[in-house]
């Protein structure tokens, strides 16, 4: 046993050694876990019309949405106008009062021109500091009938939203798809870069301190997202987002989690992750992930593999996807296979061939 255990430990660590990571090198706050939020300071020692504004320690996203839920319009405008910032990333305000702060702060802030474009875009969350954090939505939350929350894994940050084969691009994939298959379904895709990643592959990508924050600022966000839609809502977890997804306690409102590319989601089983939403995973051939060591040792690793026989998910084909970021690339089976999972059309599902018995 323990034999057994220094070897995996030697196998993790030459895996950080050939990522090439390791907190010596990681960037000066690219793992930024801030609990406040942008523009707090001034918010906490304000009032509206001689009232206090709700604290932003200590109150639940429900209270929230109460509180604003009492302010006529006119009053929540003048409160997204003078405390964008705020407003703009706090669970459990109108997700429409969210964008009209949003879109003040933007068109206020400089810091945006020449890296993105984020005018009349519904942006639900946006934090510049350090490497940045954003929450964007594709479609209607008011009408949608089904919400679909996408949840990166390593490199994932506002200034990367727009990448080519970022989480933006992925959302718009979703989207597209969920339109071809069912047109008289309305998915809303929220594209959630909204938890500090690792900044690459290494060291911290392997450790879970960084999922443990994700997590709690996942469920504040949902809690958020449910005071406003009663749809039914699936998280789907690339990377390390998995592990976020897999941390977090999720409300029964989430009906599906898929994971892809996913070196572990800390359960060993899919019945331990959740007993009331279905769960699938998804790994394409090319994927390097596969090579990772599906183990956990204190805080190093994650898991058995979710594709696995033995953990008991529903283990959907990828066929297309290359490498470890194709998951959601038009014309692949994993994008048509997640869009099924976000529509709920689970008897469409088509599912991975059976693993080949060794010559």
């Amino acid at each position: 046993m323990v034999r057994s255990r220094r070897i995996v430990l030697a196998t993790l660590a030459a895996l950080t050694a050939l990522t090439g990571a390791g907190p010596a090198i990681t960037p000066a706050g690219a793992t930024s876990t801030r609990p406040d939020l942008p523009g707090s300071a001034a918010w906490q020692q304000a009032s509206f019309d001689g009232r206090p504004l709700p604290s932003l320690t200590g109150t639940s996203p429900a209270s929230v949405a109460a509180y604003f839920a009492g302010l006529p319009a006119a009053e929540r405008n003048r409160l997204a106008a003078r405390y964008p910032a705020v407003v703009g990333n706090l669970d459990g305000a109108p997700p429409v009062m969210r964008y009209a702060a949003n879109r003040h702060e933007v068109a206020r802030s400089g810091v945006w021109r020449g890296v993105l474009d984020l005018r009349d875009r519904q942006i639900l969350a946006l934090d510049p500091r350090e490497r940045g954090l954003a929450v964007e939505v594709f479609g209607d939350l008011a009408t949608a009938d089904r919400v679909a929350v996408l949840v990166p894994g390593a490199g994932a940050d506002l200034y990367h939203l727009d990448e080519p084969g970022g989480i933006a691009a992925g959302a718009r994939a979703m989207r597209a798809e969920a339109e071809r298959q069912d047109p008289g379904t309305r998915l809303a895709v929220i594209a959630w870069a909204g938890y500090a990643t690792p900044v690459d592959a290494g060291a911290a990508a392997m450790q879970g301190s960084l999922a443990r924050v994700g997590a709690g600022r996942l469920q504040r966000f949902l809690a958020g997202l449910s005071a406003y839609t009663s749809a039914p809502i699936g998280l789907f977890c690339h990377s390390y987002g998995s592990v976020v997804c897999g941390l977090s306690h999720l409300p029964r409102q989430v009906d599906d989690i898929a994971v892809f590319g996913s070196p572990g989601v800390r359960h060993r089983t899919a019945s331990s992750l959740t007993h009331t939403a279905r769960v699938w995973a998804g790994l394409a051939a090319g994927d390097p992930i596969r090579y990772v060591p599906f183990v956990r040792v204190g805080d190093y690793g994650h898991g058995p593999s979710p594709v696995a026989p033995s953990f008991g998910a529903k283990v959907f084909a990828t066929t297309g996807a290359r490498g470890h970021s194709g998951y959601l690339t038009p014309g692949t089976e994993s994008l048509r296979n997640l869009v099924r999972i976000a529509l709920g059309h689970e008897a469409a599902v088509t599912p991975a061939a059976p693993p080949r018995p060794p010559a």
